[in-house]
């Protein structure tokens, strides 16, 4: 996948600075591997999606995968999609991967970017209400602050996701940490990717129009142990397997 679709989020309400809670950070609850890919030519997102939906993997294979078809992207070209694959741990991946091919598309395999994964809040309802197995995400980098730790971000995401929820917000956070692959211009394991994600494309719209409402701040809150934090993008997500 290329720089400008690494671009994931600190969270769309990052904008609003609110103090973490004090939460020990958990161990990363997945892996996610993802890459860009490409559709061949005369091909639709919709085709992709069907193709692997109608594979059978082996056993032990991946937890998930998800196809992103970018909407509000940075200079996306119009076949472009995120391929992103759910493993346990680096274990799991080895053990099982293979070089997948398509009919439908090509990947950048020797490029993919392996991230640990970590769920934000208590909310693990996305894409449960939609009927498609499919819902909106956005997502932002941004790279931690020198002298700060993930941890530090996890919990200042924590007092963000906790005051949504107790709004009855639906949408889930996840905060990736990139550990392995391309990340240009910046320091070693300081790149960051969070994401919201909806129970249904509507439900991540309702989100978005929250944190736009009332006098928004402008740039990453002084108190974010993170810096250059990049305006989100969107995609649509779907499970496909």
């Amino acid at each position: 996948m290329n720089t400008r679709f690494v671009k994931g989020f600190l969270s769309v309400a990052m904008l609003i600075a609110i103090p973490g809670v004090a939460q020990e950070l958990p161990p990363p609850d997945s892996l996610y591997v993802v890459t860009q890919c490409y559709l061949n030519e005369g091909v639709s997102f919709q085709d992709a999606v069907a193709e692997v939906r109608s594979r059978q993997l082996p056993d032990g294979g991946p937890n998930r995968i998800f196809f992103r078809q970018p909407i509000a992207g940075n200079d996306a070209a119009s076949n472009q999609l995120i391929r992103v694959v759910r493993w346990n741990d680096m274990e799991h991946w080895a053990s099982a991967v293979t070089d997948a091919s398509y009919e439908t598309m090509s990947c950048d395999d020797p490029n993919r970017r392996f991230l640990t994964n970590r769920s934000v809040g208590e909310n693990r309802a996305a894409y449960a209400g939609s009927s498609d197995r499919s819902s909106l995400v956005a997502t932002r980098a941004c790279t931690i602050e020198s002298g700060h730790t993930i941890s530090d971000v996890y919990q200042f995401l924590s007092g963000i996701q906790a005051a949504r929820e107790a709004r009855g917000d639906t949408s889930v956070m996840h905060l990736s940490h990139l550990f392995l692959g391309p990340s240009e211009g910046t320091e070693m394991r300081s790149r960051i990717v969070i994401r919201l994600i909806g129970e249904s494309a509507v439900g991540l719209a309702r989100t978005l129009d929250s944190t736009m409402e009332g006098n928004v701040s402008i740039g990453t809150p002084i108190n974010a142990p993170a810096r250059h934090c990049q305006d989100p993008t969107l995609t649509r997500s779907y499970i496909v397997y």
